[in-house]
């Protein structure tokens, strides 16, 4: 009897940390989302940051260079060792993409949030005219949010580790993404989000920059990825490389 009790409570509270997990990720998840849209949309006029020139400079700087550097640190060895940090030893694996996202999305909040506005404006498109910019940046993100689904929606936003914790199984990676967007590159999501980063009506000397460093890191870095592809799927990866273009979409 007291053996049932005690792996009853012991159930109950494996659940609701699962939750306080999960409520964490996608309340940063919905936050970092909605700071992005905004902030990119208006070209960064509308960020917090209240640095004066040339501490500016350098926060800026450290602001967009901290998100690329230790978002790909943590998906190495090391770096998944120090996910494990933030949760119970029984479950630091299983809750280590669930930790992941919530760390992408802080990073991004403090991107966006606290980013300081130039104020130099390199050219703004008014009304009539900026409704095609606004049609195409609201499209770039559908296509975000759809290659992202067919990429594996559990994984992208971090609710495989939670969920998987609150069931009691071992998480479930998704198999190689083929299909849907997917079928036309293997870079679906990175190029979806070098599209929102260029579609806003309003493009001023900060979202430039930003644009250019980022467009860059996401047409390098998936290389990274792909290396941990082949060893992961082997065959089925480099048939499915042999067949589909890395980055733009052939137009033929």
């Amino acid at each position: 009897m007291y053996f049932r009790f005690f792996s009853y409570n012991n159930s109950v509270s494996e659940k609701i940390v699962a939750l306080i997990y999960g409520l964490i990720c996608h309340m940063t998840f919905l936050v970092a989302g909605s700071c992005m849209f905004l902030v990119l949309y208006n070209g960064f006029s509308v960020s917090l940051g209240t640095f004066k020139y040339p501490y500016s400079i350098l926060s800026n700087l450290i602001l967009l260079i901290q998100f690329p550097i230790l978002h790909s640190f943590l998906l190495s060895t090391p770096g998944r060792k120090i996910l494990r940090l933030f949760a119970p030893n029984k479950f630091s694996k299983t809750l280590e993409t669930t930790i992941y996202a919530s760390i992408a999305s802080f990073q991004l909040i403090i991107l966006f949030l606290f980013w300081t506005p130039t104020e130099i404006t390199i050219y703004s498109i008014n009304y009539p005219y900026s409704l095609i910019n606004t049609i195409l940046y609201c499209f770039s993100w559908i296509l975000l949010s759809i290659s992202s689904i067919q990429a594996g929606y559990k994984v992208q936003t971090g609710s495989l580790g939670w969920t998987s914790m609150y069931l009691s199984k071992k998480p479930e990676f998704p198999n190689l993404p083929v299909k849907g967007l997917f079928k036309l590159t293997r870079q679906p999501i990175y190029l979806s989000f070098c599209l929102i980063l260029w579609t806003p009506p309003l493009m001023t000397l900060d979202l430039f920059i930003v644009a250019i460093f980022y467009s860059i890191y996401c047409y390098t870095a998936p290389r990274f990825k792909e290396k941990r592809f082949k060893k992961i799927y082997g065959n089925s990866f480099l048939k499915y490389k042999q067949n589909t273009p890395y980055f733009f979409p052939r137009i033929f």
